[in-house]
């Protein structure tokens, strides 16, 4: 093929904790960015993209913008293929993005999984003890103030909450078992677990063990039936900012599971 008739895939990136609420110092900016070339494609696809390379590096996060990034992608793999490439990790709502598409690469020495939910509520009451700090809450019903840091749980409202969190675990569950339905062993594996990238393959939760290379390589010869020459792709890699370059200059490899938040997150 000539240099002006080549097919175009693009290369998509989610980073970092996938959050719900916007911050000069999250990846909310590539988030966005992700959620907008997800959506252009799915309307239109006016450049006529061939493939999708998704790359993915990421613990998970807010749930409900977990669930709308994975049906983005799962809408989209009815039209055009979407090989993920995992990197260090794609765990819990980052995995059901992965899930989502149409086939999964991992590292050997990546981390995937963690099907599960998690809400954290903290408790401030002993520190407001301590400080002599009291807080009068008037509100309209009993479960108003709900998960209030500053007064213990009630047993209804924990048990409320535990139903709450469960729903959600099923429709996790469900969503893996829509997308990959050769996974084995989810009543075992789904319970909130990290798995290793030959545990995941075990049980079919990934395709192949490969790099980010073999995932591209993979999507151009055996799904588009194409060679290197064929295909030019489009990289939307986010610029990291100045303060993100000088914070990751010395960054120790570290392994991030979950983060404490008061809220639901995948």
């Amino acid at each position: 093929m000539g240099m002006f008739s080549r097919q175009k895939i693009l290369k998509l990136y989610l980073n970092g904790e996938i959050t719900s609420v916007a911050s000069k110092f999250s990846s909310d900016n590539s988030l966005q960015k992700l959620k907008s070339s997800l959506l252009e494609v799915n309307r239109t696809n006016k450049e006529n993209y061939k493939g999708i390379l998704l790359k993915i590096n990421s613990p998970g996060g807010a749930a409900a913008t977990s669930e709308e990034l994975a049906n983005l992608v799962f809408n989209l793999r009815q039209k055009v293929p979407v090989i993920t490439s995992i990197g260090d990790s794609a765990c819990s709502g980052a995995y059901m993005v992965a899930a989502a598409s149409n086939y999964i690469f991992a590292n050997k020495m990546s981390w995937t999984g963690s099907i599960g939910v998690i809400m954290i509520l903290p408790n401030y009451q002993e520190l407001s003890k301590k400080f002599g700090v009291a807080f009068k809450t008037i509100k309209s019903g009993k479960m108003k103030d709900m998960g209030s840091p500053f007064r213990e749980i009630s047993p209804d409202e924990e048990s409320y909450l535990e139903t709450l969190v469960k729903k959600a675990h099923e429709e996790f569950i469900n969503f893996i078992k829509l997308t990959r339905p050769n996974a084995t062993n989810l009543d075992e594996l789904a319970d909130g677990r990290v798995l290793d990238a030959r545990t995941a393959l075990e049980n079919n939760l990934v395709d192949r063990l490969g790099s980010e290379y073999d995932a591209l390589n993979f999507l151009m010869t055996e799904i588009l039936h194409g060679n290197e020459k064929d295909f030019s792709v489009t990289d939307t890699a986010p610029k990291l900012g100045f303060l993100k370059r000088i914070l990751d200059i010395s960054a120790p490899i570290t392994v991030k599971l979950e983060l404490p938040n008061n809220f639901q997150r995948l």
